[in-house]
């Protein structure tokens, strides 16, 4: 009798992952859409507003320095 209640419980459970795991996969799309724009924000307020306008050039030039190199390679 536990047995039977404990595979009926089982059964259970899995029908109700596999009809939600459409709701699922689009909760954990949204929550990663949603981190990843969060994380854009904050990057550009500590772009636009944080660094000074030498450390930009800085920057810029560093990434153009990388660029060169992954060329000449």
């Amino acid at each position: 009798m536990k047995k039977t209640l404990f595979y009926m419980f089982i059964g259970i459970g899995v029908i109700g992952l596999i009809t939600n795991i459409g709701n699922i996969f689009d909760f954990i799309f949204q929550t990663i859409i949603s981190i990843v724009i969060f994380i854009a924000i904050l990057y550009a307020i500590y772009y636009f507003f944080i660094l000074s306008e030498d450390e930009r050039k800085y920057r810029k030039a560093m990434r153009q320095t990388k660029r060169k190199r992954k060329f000449r390679k």
